[in-house]
């Protein structure tokens, strides 16, 4: 049963939209509905006579949808090997995050180290951003990489790990993806190890939030009056506080953040990772030199896989980069690691109605995030609550 997944992250409005638990799903009974907030649970039913009869298909189930999950699962950051400003250069000279993300991918393509990547682009027929796999180095080099709109990225691991085979695959997302990768590399059981071992590289923008592209597109339709089918690219920049779109006659209109607000998935609400804390490498434009971005390594494979760029000339790096920014950012996403906190109370708050033994876990946990040194008198077990004044189970 996904019960934990229907109460403690659909319920509640927290899911990455990351696309995981849709791909590791060994009855196939996960999907997307549209921008909906979540994956949808297929109900299936047996006619049995005149009657239709709902089947409860993840009963027995060993649910690698909750071990995969990043919501159900809190990950340390991850410590940093180093911090540099860098850039395209070569074919293309350019300092954005995903010229330099690509310079990236297409490089490791090139020395064997990766042999596939999962990454956001955009339909040429339908003009909606999607996830695809991408093997070749002339197909990373075409690809356009929408950035800030939501894909569910890792809902084509499937087709990178079992109808292409691929072993060495890089993805490259926000930082839930991120989350959702280290959370799979985690886990111990075997059944996931297939997904494991072709998971080799993971690569994480800076994300204040990701946007349901239909609104976004509807928007600018109603409200900007620009047709989709004009617009190459749109960019969320968290550092400016807009929308950068794009258009395929080489102009760039900018939106404030503030009007698509609303468009907001609203897993991204809580969540406290914006420097993609739980990546192998990370990038970004907060604390970049002028003309450069933001490029953080967190692993050795991290390490390798820039050094094969810069070796190949398709990348430059230099050490300047403002620690201040970076820890101004680092400290807003404390700040919403804090409303995770107050979420999770929520939860346990919940657990303790079930779990009376709990209750004194809730109020260690009241007394540290309301930093009070006691728990008020009408919170407290025992106490008479309105009209009920038998068991104060509540």
């Amino acid at each position: 049963m996904v019960k934990r997944m229907e109460l403690e992250v659909w319920d509640l409005d927290r899911c990455a939209g990351c696309g995981l638990c849709v791909a590791t799903c060994s009855k196939g009974m996960l999907h997307w509905d549209g921008e909906a907030n979540h994956p949808v649970r297929e109900v299936r039913q047996k006619r049995i006579g005149l009657t239709n009869i709902p089947l409860d298909s993840c009963t027995f189930c060993q649910v690698f949808c909750e071990e995969t999950c990043p919501r159900l699962h809190q990950w340390e950051e991850l410590p940093t090997r180093r911090v540099v400003s860098a850039r395209a250069v070569g074919p293309v000279e350019s300092g954005e995050p995903m010229d330099v993300i690509k310079a990236l991918m297409i490089g490791n393509l090139s020395a064997g180290a990766i042999d596939g990547v999962i990454a956001n682009d955009i339909n040429d027929w339908t003009l909606q951003p999607r996830a695809e796999v991408k093997t070749t180095v002339e197909a990373m080099a075409d690809s356009l990489g929408l950035q800030g709109l939501w894909v569910p990225t890792l809902d084509r691991l499937n087709e990178a790990v079992y109808e292409r085979r691929l072993s060495n695959i890089a993805v490259v997302g926000p930082p839930c993806s991120a989350e959702a990768i280290r959370t799979l590399r985690a886990s111990g059981n075997e059944r996931l190890a297939p997904y494991k071992d072709a998971l080799r590289l993971s690569v994480a923008l800076f994300c204040t939030g990701v946007y349901y592209p239909g609104q976004v597109r509807e928007f600018l339709e109603e409200s900007m009056g620009i047709v989709g089918r004009d617009v190459k690219q749109i960019h969320s920049s968290p550092r400016e506080k807009e929308l950068r779109v794009v258009l395929w006659d080489g102009s760039t209109i900018t939106v404030p953040l503030a009007k698509i607000e609303a468009y907001t998935r609203p897993g991204c609400a809580t969540c406290g990772d914006f420097l993609g804390e739980s990546a192998d490498i990370s990038v970004g434009k907060v604390g970049a030199k002028a003309g450069y971005c933001t490029l953080i390594t967190r692993s050795a494979t991290g390490d390798d896989c820039l050094q094969n760029a810069v070796d190949l000339g398709l990348l430059e790096t230099v050490d300047e980069v403002d620690e201040k920014a970076l820890l101004a950012a680092k400290e807003d996403k404390e700040r919403r690691e804090r409303a995770q906190a107050f979420d999770d109370l929520m939860l346990m708050m919940l657990d303790a109605l079930r779990e009376p033994q709990k209750r004194a876990e809730v109020r260690q946990e009241f007394v540290r995030l309301y930093e009070v040194e006691s728990v008020p008198e009408s919170l407290q077990e025992g106490t008479s609550h309105g009209a009920c004044g038998e068991c104060a189970g509540c």
